[in-house]
């Protein structure tokens, strides 16, 4: 579901691992790690490109994210993979 707050748009992203105790991990494509879930990843986020990957260190799939999507693992995995973004960390 799309929300508004002041005209700013969010939209819900689910994404379901094929077991429940896969690990799911989802950056943004500046390579800011935004969360991680275990099974099933639920959050509402800003529109944007991310990207997933199931198991740290694994092979990391893009994700466009310009409507609400609920996507399995089988699904993202069937379409391209992508490079990993540098991990960022903030500044101290």
């Amino acid at each position: 579901m799309t929300t508004s707050d002041s005209e700013v748009k969010y939209h819900d992203l689910v994404i379901e691992a094929s077991s429940a105790n896969t690990d799911i991990w989802l950056a943004d494509s500046n390579g800011h790690l935004v969360q991680k879930a275990v099974g099933t990843l639920r959050t509402v986020l800003l529109p944007g490109d991310y990207v997933v990957e199931f198991k740290l260190g694994s092979t990391t799939y893009p994700v466009k994210l310009d409507k609400s999507r609920q996507l399995t693992e089988h699904e993202i995995k069937s379409g391209p993979s992508c490079l990993r973004p540098a991990v960022k960390l903030l500044d101290e």
